[in-house]
């Protein structure tokens, strides 16, 4: 493993973990954004530890990192599950399931309106039945969705995902009624997420830091929707993505650095400006990250 880096922040606070989104801020569909390898690799090189956090499942998230080597760590289904890359694959860190009263509550008002959902668990992608839809997303997501009882698996669900043929829709998921504990968040133009409360607050990301031994204001996140406004919130260095803006995170305390990127590219170019403060050369500290 690469050993941690001295690059200082521009008000001197060394840099150790980057928290990345995927769909919108690194990829779009089946494709890398311009700059988004690039980006990975700039914080590798300057001995930042790299990790992706999505709502995609883990098996997709596992699938998209094979040609990645410079990701060490994973959240996948919008934080229910944190994993770190070994020598023989990739270990589950955490995994936060819902309630079982939540996912019944929430297989019973997708039903009663006629909405699609899926299940995700630590590893699996669980599908009442193999819709166009489900077939259509294995196709660029790198993985192949289960067919089951999705109620008999309330125990190890750690996220459930609506999908709306309008997205005007969104709201009306959002009037569900919500569980203690839990969160209904919008992912993407078509997909609302039921997850934890503790795994939307930083999308997984206080799992991997946990592990890592690392504070949030060592941390860069970035990331362009809703379900990344916490750990955004949260982080050191907080680059939002269009159509994230700063304005959107929770209040600052006024230690976090905060910037607006238009697209992946200039995300990667205000990277740089901290990574790189007036031309300083990376020193590796004596000890690195486990």
């Amino acid at each position: 493993m690469t050993a941690i880096g001295s690059w200082p922040r521009l008000d001197g606070v060394t840099y150790q973990v980057a928290l990345l989104d995927v769909d919108g801020t690194l990829r779009h569909k089946d494709r890398w954004n311009d700059g988004a390898l690039e980006l990975i690799d700039d914080l590798h090189s300057a001995g930042v530890r790299v990790a992706l956090c999505s709502g995609r499942t883990t098996g997709s998230m596992v699938d998209l990192v094979r040609e990645v080597p410079h990701v060490d760590y994973l959240a996948s289904s919008s934080g229910a599950t944190a994993l770190r890359r070994t020598a023989d694959g990739w270990e589950v860190l955490g995994h936060r399931p819902l309630p079982v009263e939540a996912v019944a509550g929430a297989l019973e008002s997708a039903r009663a309106r006629g909405f699609e959902v899926w299940a995700f668990t630590d590893r699996e992608w669980l599908v009442a039945e193999e819709t166009d839809w489900a077939l259509t997303e294995a196709s660029y997501i790198g993985d192949t969705p289960r067919v089951a009882d999705l109620a008999a698996h309330a125990g190890r669900i750690g996220k459930v995902l609506y999908l709306l043929q309008d997205p005007t829709h969104a709201e009306v998921v959002k009037g569900f009624s919500q569980w203690p504990g839990t969160e209904i968040v919008k992912s993407g133009e078509h997909y609302i997420d039921l997850v934890s409360t503790q795994a939307h607050t930083a999308k997984g990301g206080d799992l991997i830091l946990e592990a890592l031994g690392v504070d949030w204001d060592r941390v860069i996140a970035i990331g362009d929707g809703e379900n990344d406004r916490g750990m955004l919130s949260l982080a050191g260095l907080a680059v939002c993505v269009t159509p994230m803006t700063a304005d959107n995170l929770d209040p600052d305390d006024g230690t976090r650095v905060r910037r607006n990127a238009a697209d992946t590219a200039q995300a990667r170019d205000i990277v740089a400006e901290y990574l790189d403060a007036a031309g300083r050369k990376l020193t590796a500290a004596a000890d690195p990250l486990p």
